[in-house]
């Protein structure tokens, strides 16, 4: 069964402890995983700037996702070798998914000169003011800034405003996703459908291998809900999130954050 498994995890909160982002808690799963040889890959919010140095620390070289489903990076020197086709780019061949982050900022912005100061964005914070806002070290807030395809933003007006703002984005081709700090202005992609067109790819001779999906916020649902078996990590800061999926499918934790990812995992493996 092993042998035809591909693992799809966030990372915040869940691979990654919330407040902390150590995955200490973690490494009996992700030493089973490395001994089975079964892919595992990185299917984040997060930028491929970010994950260029991280999957370092997680000593993990398959390809990852970003930017909630934007795109696919395939590094350079890893295990899955990329399509012909796809771009070049700083970390890797990079097949994008989804619009670009200008015209995201384009959009949002002009809508927020219309009816107020209702959100920030990334692109208004600086370096510090991300490190404040997230706890997390200032070359890490560096790289989290440099988006390709998504802005991440910080809502401050009321459900009314929120409604005419989703409603805005519909009509625009784009989306809001909710994830477990900021919400996610993406295009017309998903962390599920990202994994869809990653897990063919993966293992060779085996275009449907089973898929493991783990993650704790509303911004995983889409992988979650399309995953053989789904693991939501519970939170300590919200509740789990509805998966649409048939009942024995989706398993919540016991435990929180990455204690409980490697409980599971291994459960499931």
């Amino acid at each position: 069964m092993t042998a035809n498994t591909a693992v799809f995890t966030d990372l915040d909160g869940s691979l990654l402890d919330h407040d902390s982002y150590s995955f200490a808690a973690a490494r009996e799963a992700l030493e089973k995983l490395a001994t089975l040889q079964i892919p595992w890959v990185l299917n984040t919010s997060k930028t491929a700037a970010e994950l260029a140095t991280l999957r370092q620390r997680l000593h993990n070289s398959y390809p990852y996702i970003v930017e909630n489903g934007a795109a696919v990076v395939f590094p350079d020197g890893g295990v899955v070798a990329a399509p012909d086709d796809v771009a070049v780019s700083p970390w890797g061949r990079v097949q994008a998914l989804s619009t670009g982050r200008e015209q995201i900022l384009q959009c949002i912005h002009d809508w927020r000169a219309q009816h107020g100061e209702l959100f920030t964005g990334f692109a208004d914070m600086s370096a510090p003011e991300l490190c404040a806002l997230t706890g997390l070290p200032h070359d890490d807030a560096v790289l989290a800034l440099q988006r390709d395809y998504s802005e991440p933003i910080v809502w401050r007006g009321s459900e009314a405003d929120w409604q005419a703002f989703a409603q805005m984005l519909q009509n625009a081709g784009l989306k809001a996703l909710r994830g477990g700090r900021f919400t996610h202005v993406i295009g017309d992609c998903d962390k599920g459908r990202a994994m869809q067109w990653l897990a063919p790819r993966l293992i060779p001779g085996c275009p449907a291998p089973r898929c493991i999906a783990l993650g704790d916020g509303e911004n995983d649902v889409a992988m979650l809900a399309l995953a053989d078996d789904a693991v939501v990590i519970r939170s300590a800061h919200h509740a789990p999130p509805d998966v649409p999926a048939p009942q024995g499918r989706v398993h919540i934790t016991e435990a929180v954050g990455p204690a409980g990812w490697n409980h599971s995992l291994l459960a499931l493996l």
